[in-house]
Formats: C-alpha cells, structure tokens, sequence
C-alpha cells in the first residue's frame, strides 16, 4: 500500500549530506548572486524608470496572463495523456508514449517560426498561449508518467474491491499520490512562461522578457538587463511559495513492498475513438505543426532548386557533435547536481532544506540571457580560466535546468519506502552503499526522466549558447538561428530536423526503457 505520511523525515538533516545539498545549491545559485549585485549596483536607476513606464508594467502583465492560461492548459493535457497512455488500453500506448514527449524535443525558436508561419490565428496572445501550453506540456506528462508507473497496482484494486468506479478512484486514489509530480511539472512551466523569449521571438506578442532583452541588445546595458531580471526572480519567489504551501508537509512514500506487477488497465470502450482523436490532436498541435513546416521548407527549396540547405551541410556533422556532447555533459552535470537536494528534502523537513531546496529553482527565474551574460561577467573578472571556454557552457546549460531534475528525482525517490534503504543499512551497508545498491536501482525512471529533460533543453537552449560559446564553435541551435534570421528557411531546416531527432531518440529511451514491468504480461 501507498498512502500520505506527515513528518515521515527527520527534522535533523544528516550533516554530509546537508554540506553537499550546500555546495550544490550555492552553484546553482551563483548567477543569481551575480545578476543581484549588477542589479544594485549598476541598475537600479533603470529599474526605477521601469516602475514609471507604463508599457513596462503593461509587458508584465501580458507575461502573467500568458502564464495564467498556459500554465493550467499544459497541466490538463499532461495529466490526461499520461492517464489514458499508462492506466488506458489505448491502442499504439507505445508509440503514443514517444509522439507526446516528442514537442519538449522541439526547440523553443524552431516552434515560434513554425507558428509565425502559419499566419495570424496562430500568433498574438493565443499563439504564445499555445506555443507554452503545448510545447511544455510534456514535462507535466513525463513527470506524471514515471510516477504513475511507481505506484503500487494494491492501491487501485483496493479501490475498485471497495465498489470506486474508474473516475473515483483517480480523482481520490491515484490524483492524491501524483501531486508532488503535477504541483513541480506546473511549476516548471510557470517559471518557463515567465522567462520564455525564444519561444516568442518570431510572434507579434510582447513580453516582459522583450524589455530584458531589449536593454542588452539595444541598450548595451548588462546591469539593466539584470535590473529587470529583479521581477522575474521575486515573480518567481511567489510562485516557490505557492507551489510549497499547495504541495503541503505530506510525504508520499510505501509502507510496504508493495508489488512489482503491471497495473490495471481500463477498457476505454466507446469511449476509444474520441480518446484517440484528442491524443492526435494533442500531438498534431504540438510537433506536428513545426515538423510540417520544416517538412515545408526543405520540399519548397528543392522544387526551387535552392543550394542554401546544401551549402551549409557541411557545418551540420561538426555542429551535431558539439550539440550531443553539450547536452549529454549538462545533464550529467545537472543530475549530480541535483541528487544530493532531491535526497536532503526527502530525509528532513528543516526550514534551512526547504530554503536550499527553494533556492535551486531561483537559477531558472533567470532569462537565459542574464544568466549567461552574470556568468560571463564573473569569469572574465574573476575566472578567467574559465572565460570562454566550453565548460563554462556546460556548467551554465546544467544549473539553468537543475530543477526540472529536482522535481523529477523529488518525485520518483519519494515514492520509496525508506525501509528499504534502512534494511540494507541494518544489514552492515553504509549510507552511500545503502543509497547506491538499493534506491539508485529502484529510483531508475526518475534519473532517466530527469536526464531527457535537461538533455532536450539544453539542446533547444539559444541564448545561453550564444553568449558563452566558445570562438570557433558552433551548435544546431546557433546554426539554425543564423539561417532562419536571414529567412534563409531552406537552409535552417536540416540543423532543426537534427536537433528534434537527437531529442526523440533521448525520449524514446525513457519511454521505452524505464519501468521493467511492462514487458511482463499485462492484464
């Protein structure tokens, strides 16, 4: 069985593990640090006249309203997609499973010139709307997903054996156990939504982030830009207060071993063609619309016989390489990172873990261009080793997205039954033997899931790259932007088509590979 368990950890945090949770949270929050004393030292002057500015304010509420609706519309599709792929007998699951991650692996940029391009229904607020609520609505379906596939099958045969129908027992079984999952999937899109400026760039709808970026681009002003950042991190401070009051003190964990069988799956019935109907929609909505426009491109420059896309192939090999080994180098960083506060916040309840925990997801209330622009400030004043060098790359891609491996480590390991781990510790192993043996084996769905997440992201990121990568080098991300800036579509096209493959094929590995039981025979 399964069930909420209040004061389940300790209020003393184990002191090791406390001093690396430290460590880490205080690289994470580095830029931060350097962006707030730009900020008041250089900048307060033009936050000042922001605050006077009405189109400023009126930018920032366009932000909010953005995120007001996305927010809600990508956790609605995440939470049903994942129920009906993992609890349905929707037919294809599999390939389902994959086609629904598929629009995280598309870049931000990538998706904005595809909806631009469609013309004006797809631009304004309900095309920023829609480009939020279906590019992002994966990290809710994948955080859900692997947290559907750890609970224990007793819970919903429990459930229907008292007399529950299938939607009773979602919303007072099974919607119960997901809220840590669902509560930091939403919150990761809030934050998303609050600093998104490439998903944006090609649509005639303007943010807050405009403003921010506008004062770097055009104004040449780092300390204004970071100055403005000021909004998004106490925005972003609300929401880590919100987020933390509506999750609770609850600990969701196993008290008993529970078993490893496939789950219940519901007869969709009558009920199945309009289920599929709305999966393809979802998915044709989401990576369908700027898969048909790449598609699109490349057919009209070889009809036209245009050499644009041939001419630039020859930095595609060596661009790809760079943008694999960026990615794989960020998430690996990214998951080490993470783990030890992931661990820290499931063992204590302290008000210093809460603040350490709280205080690693202020590295995304960053736009990506601030962060890299406070990263770059302090190495070449004060690092200079590291200034311009490509693992002053890696470090800034894995600390932007350290919190989507936190909710997706939080998420997995907390639904562990402790005993497990104390068992093996009773049995003569120590903590990091105990740790290592028992709950990394257990934990494998969340280390995939969070690994994917910061891996597409950190593919898809432009800003960042563009500001701290290496003189010489070059992503498919910086590739396709140099295109498609020019309008040069037909030559943009191939470096995105490798960027959204490289992603499906990281997603086809956590969807496929993570959850063993599936392979045992389903009921």
């Amino acid at each position: 069985m399964t069930r909420p368990l209040r004061a389940a950890a300790s209020e003393v945090p184990p002191r090791g593990l406390l001093l690396l949770s430290l460590a880490a949270a205080l690289l994470v929050l580095f830029p931060v640090a350097v962006t707030v004393d730009q900020a008041v030292a250089h900048g307060l002057h033009i936050l000042a006249q922001t605050l006077r500015a009405r189109s400023s304010l009126v930018l920032l509420l366009h932000t909010a309203l953005v995120a007001g609706v996305a927010t809600p519309l990508a956790g609605v599709l995440g939470i049903g997609t994942a129920w009906f792929v993992e609890r349905t007998r929707l037919p294809g699951r599999r390939l389902w499973a994959l086609l629904l991650v598929a629009p995280l692996t598309v870049p931000p940029f990538v998706t904005s010139y595809a909806w631009a391009s469609l013309g004006n229904p797809f631009q304004g607020y309900w095309g920023a709307v829609g480009i939020i609520g279906f590019s992002y609505y994966p990290i809710v379906y994948l955080l859900v997903a692997v947290s559907l596939r750890g609970l224990d099958p007793d819970l919903e045969e429990t459930a229907r054996s008292l007399g529950l129908n299938a939607r009773q027992t979602f919303f007072r079984v099974i919607l119960p156990q997901l809220r840590p999952a669902i509560l930091g999937g939403l919150l990761l899109v809030a934050l998303d939504s609050l600093v998104e400026f490439d998903a944006f760039v090609a649509l005639r709808y303007q943010t807050f982030s405009i403003d921010i970026y506008a004062q770097y681009r055009i104004g040449l002003s780092a300390a204004g830009a970071a100055a403005l950042s000021l909004f998004s991190i106490a925005l972003c401070v609300i929401l880590l207060l919100g987020e933390s009051w509506l999750r609770g003190g609850a600990n969701y964990t196993r008290i008993s071993m529970g078993a490893r069988r496939p789950p219940w799956r519901y007869d969709l019935g009558r009920w199945t063609v309009p289920v599929l109907a709305l999966v393809l929609a979802v998915v044709a909505v989401g990576v369908g619309i700027p898969v048909g426009t790449l598609v699109h491109w490349f057919l009209q420059s070889t009809s036209s016989g245009l050499s644009g896309a041939a001419a630039n192939l020859h930095y595609l090999l060596p661009a790809t390489y760079t943008s694999l080994w960026l990615g794989v180098s960020s998430a690996v960083l990214a998951l080490i990172l993470a783990l030890p506060i992931a661990v820290l916040v499931l063992r204590s309840r302290s008000p210093m873990v809460t603040a350490i925990e709280r205080g690693a997801y202020l590295s995304y209330a960053l736009p990506d261009l601030v962060g890299a622009i406070a990263l770059s400030y302090a190495a070449s004043h004060y690092l200079s080793f590291l200034y311009g060098s490509s693992l002053l790359l890696i470090y800034a891609e894995a600390i932007l997205f350290v919190p989507f491996a936190i909710v997706a480590l939080r998420a997995t390991l907390g639904q562990i039954e402790p005993a497990l781990e104390d068992s093996a510790r009773a049995l003569g192993s120590g903590p990091v033997r105990a740790f290592w043996r028992v709950m990394v084996p257990l934990a494998r769905p969340g280390f995939l899931a969070a690994g994917v997440l910061v891996f597409a992201f950190a593919l898809g990121d432009l800003s960042t790259a563009q500001v701290l990568l290496p003189f010489n080098m070059y992503t498919l991300g910086t590739e396709f932007e140099a295109n498609a800036s020019t309008v040069a579509f037909a030559a943009a096209a191939p470096f995105a088509a490798v960027l959204i493959g490289l992603a499906i094929l990281a997603a086809y590995v956590v969807m496929s590979r993570f959850g063993t039981i599936r392979e045992l025979e389903e009921r």
